[in-house]
């Protein structure tokens, strides 16, 4: 069974060196023959038996002698080994090609497989504990038909950078199923790792009282900055005001109003409400999505967004 690492190992090896590529050939002949019935002509098996344990011997005279009397056996154990962990590594890419996690369709669980950096999302310490309860839409921010069978609810931070690179993606998903599929937005801020991020949701929900949420949230996340001050000097709140003020003007909405809104802090609560109703649904992070109750986490492809919208709508019958 040496022969069958040994045609993994050089056939890998054997992409950058010619003399790997021989013993690659030579170990294909072996496996084959051995698959056949047939003994190894080529003495490969041999070969690596001798010059394993030899250089164990070297090191060790007792462990060496243990390897060359059990070698066929130990052989079969590192043989199956290899072919397991090949088939979970093979397992995972399919599952990252298909579904954009390698751990499968339910799973938001890490993917060391990350080369686009999917996986990454901001996140926060809950310490929840008690029953995981999905969310509903509530009475926030949607587009699409209130009654639509599909629904996607959005949990983000105006101040999360991965927010921020999910957003052309959301766009892209709103605008191929409009006519499907009910979009909602529900804040859950990281006032942790992202300072500020709470009165920018309060800020969205004020410009939502003039019927122009969508167009300030794309200011939120396309401008705002990460400003920083220093506790006790200037007030934390103080400090985003104007910047939250200026893209209020900019979009053209009624300074008075979203003013007076945003300084009595009037939606404060409703932004608390949100980001409990997450914890509640078992979000640490930001984004994360939930399709008709199946949980995505952390920006993803629109493929990986398209092939589940789709699998529920063909489960809703549309």
């Amino acid at each position: 069974m040496i022969c069958i690492i040994a045609l993994v190992v050089f056939s890998i090896l054997g992409i950058f060196s010619a003399t790997h590529r021989k013993i690659a050939i030579e170990a294909f002949d072996c496996v084959f023959r051995k698959i056949t019935l047939r003994k190894c002509q080529t003495g490969l098996d041999k070969r690596l038996k001798s010059q394993i344990t030899s250089s164990i011997m070297r090191k060790n005279r007792n462990i060496g002698k243990f390897i060359y009397q059990n070698f066929e056996v130990i052989s079969w154990l590192f043989t199956i080994l290899m072919l397991v962990s090949l088939f979970f590594s093979g397992q995972g890419i399919y599952y990252y090609a298909k579904y954009g996690n390698c751990n499968g369709p339910q799973s938001d669980a890490f993917c060391i497989f990350d080369p686009a950096g999917q996986n990454k999302f901001s996140g926060i310490l809950t310490n929840y504990t008690g029953e995981i309860i999905l969310p509903d839409s509530d009475d926030d921010f949607f587009l699409g038909p209130n009654d639509a069978k599909v629904e996607v609810i959005i949990f983000g931070c105006f101040k999360c950078p991965y927010s921020k690179k999910a957003l052309p993606t959301i766009d892209k998903m709103i605008e191929t199923y409009i006519n499907k599929v009910k979009f909602v937005y529900r804040d859950f801020p990281l006032t942790g790792p992202h300072l500020g991020a709470e009165y920018s949701s309060e800020a969205a929900e004020c410009a939502r009282d003039q019927q122009k949420y969508w167009q300030y949230t794309h200011k939120l996340f396309l401008e705002s900055s990460e400003s920083c001050t220093v506790p006790g000097i200037i007030p934390e709140f103080e400090i985003f005001v104007p910047e939250l003020l200026n893209y209020a003007k900019e979009i053209g909405l009624n300074e008075t109003q979203f003013n007076e809104c945003l300084i009595t802090r009037k939606y404060k609560e409703e932004v608390e409400a949100d980001a409990n109703a997450g914890i509640m649904a078992g979000v640490d992070g930001t984004p994360t999505f939930f399709i008709n109750g199946e949980k995505i986490v952390g920006p993803k492809s629109f493929n990986t967004f398209k092939k589940i919208i789709n699998k529920k709508l063909k489960e809703a019958g549309e």
